[in-house]
């Protein structure tokens, strides 16, 4: 993808969930245009990435929770 902006907005700006997708959407969609462009159709592509977002999602929650029960054995349970 092409460069993404960094936030501009404090992380409880109302705003900066929308600022995030703005920041991320024109890369975003040369992504996606590339895709089609090496054959897949827009509804694929489309599929595909809401299916990578929701595993990838998955696995960084699953690794927050890995983390935290290392964390405990560390300091010994407690």
């Amino acid at each position: 993808m092409s460069d993404v902006f960094p936030p501009d907005t404090p992380r409880d700006d109302p705003d900066r969930f929308i600022r995030c997708q703005e920041a991320m959407h024109i890369g975003f969609a040369a992504f996606v245009d590339r895709a089609v462009a090496a054959g897949w159709n827009a509804d694929e592509v489309l599929t595909a990435i809401i299916e990578l977002a929701d595993n990838h999602a998955l696995m960084l929650a699953s690794n927050a929770d890995l983390d935290a029960a290392l964390d405990v054995l560390r300091r010994g349970g407690k």
